[in-house]
């Protein structure tokens, strides 16, 4: 009876031991809450209910690699800054650019993408033809963006923010404003959709998109991020993003 009730015994702080280990190993387990925005596509966009795209493959594969659970989280593009710094956010990938403003609120890892912006009209609307005839004229902008920054240099422009992309290309169309400033891998997919707007400018970003961390706080993982980084393009697997997303022959 003794030996039974030792069994027992032993059994029940095995099953206590257990299940503190699983708990555990639990808390070892490493996860980034990842920010994005969720409506710029090729980056990052809904399809089929599901968040996709070159910014979300990308940062899942590096997770995978560096052994982290990669949760995404959308959310609007002028509040992924201010949620990283709450610390409601453990990172940001969502086409953002490295400005100097930018740097003096959190950390970038290496750029991972350069492109240009372009400026879109209506067809047929050579009101607007540079970005000087832009003065005094309606330029729509998402909220938060470098491209809101880069508007508010023209003058006398009257810049219109909204928070989706796909707003700004329905004002457009729907004459609400005279022009939209966009990423040009953006404005391009919104062209194959809408044959009635067109490109009139283009101009070179002095600035790359990079993955954004909160200010001082991991400086060691923005390291073995740049590697992996590095690893990917010398690997052959950054390409073959690229060109799934059509990306290849537009980057700068």
């Amino acid at each position: 009876m003794k030996k039974l009730l030792l069994i027992i015994t032993m059994a029940i702080f095995g099953i206590v031991s257990w299940g503190e280990s699983k708990t555990e190993t639990k808390k070892d387990e490493k996860k980034l809450i990842v920010g994005t925005n969720g409506v710029f596509p090729p980056f990052e966009y809904m399809e089929n209910g599901e968040l996709v795209g070159f910014d979300i493959d990308l940062i899942k594969q590096i997770g995978k690699n560096l052994g982290y659970e990669i949760e995404m989280k959308s959310q609007p593009f002028d509040a992924l800054i201010p949620s990283l710094k709450a610390g409601k956010l453990d990172a940001i990938i969502s086409g953002i650019t490295v400005t100097e403003a930018r740097k003096r609120l959190v950390d970038f890892t290496d750029e991972y993408f350069n492109s240009t912006q372009v400026y879109l009209r209506k067809k047929g609307n050579i009101a607007v033809n540079s970005k000087e005839s832009l003065s005094g004229k309606k330029v729509g902008v998402q909220l938060g963006t470098i491209q809101e920054f880069e508007a508010n240099k023209i003058k006398n422009v009257n810049v219109i923010t909204n928070d989706a992309t796909v707003n700004i290309i329905l004002d457009l169309k729907n004459g609400k404003t005279d022009a939209v400033i966009l990423e040009n891998i953006v404005a391009m997919e919104f062209m194959k959709k809408n044959p009635d707007i067109e490109i009139f400018y283009e101009e070179k970003l002095p600035y790359g998109m990079a993955i954004a961390f909160d200010k001082g706080k991991h400086s060691e993982l923005i390291k073995k991020i740049n590697e992996e980084l590095k690893k990917l393009q010398e690997n052959g697997q950054y390409s073959e993003l690229m060109r799934k997303y059509g990306l290849e022959m537009k980057k700068n």
